[in-house]
């Protein structure tokens, strides 16, 4: 029981730390797989007086480093999905022409999926 306790509050301690130190919680803890997500991207989208509309770039994440920290730990990457999560939109009619000019904000998330590495 005190061993369980013991990983139990490793795993939530390692949960507020690095990609690395959750995915070493998690193999210590015996976890077959271990997902983990990161915001890749995020941006805004605006519609000017003028009726054109943009999208500015705010953040963008390299996701390499922290992929190959948890692989060291035991871990073996099995896919990557991303997703693009709306955050919300603006719109306006254009002036002359028919139609909108729509500009979107949000972020791209990757999730990642991995398995326990086997030893060889």
């Amino acid at each position: 029981m005190e061993k369980e306790n013991a990983l139990a509050r490793r795993a939530q301690e390692a949960s507020d730390l690095s990609p690395a130190a959750q995915a070493r919680g998690a193999f210590e803890r015996g976890d077959y797989v271990f997902q983990w997500s990161l915001d890749l991207m995020s941006q805004t989208g605006r519609v000017s007086i003028d009726y054109s509309a943009t999208t500015i770039k705010q953040s963008s994440t390299d996701a390499t480093a922290a992929l190959n920290a948890i692989c060291r730990e035991g871990w073996e990457l099995v896919t990557g999905s991303f997703v693009f999560i709306e955050h919300g939109h603006q719109s306006r009619d254009k002036l002359i022409l028919s139609g909108q000019q729509v500009a979107i904000s949000g972020t791209t998330v990757g999730y990642y999926l991995f398995r326990r590495a086997e030893e060889e």
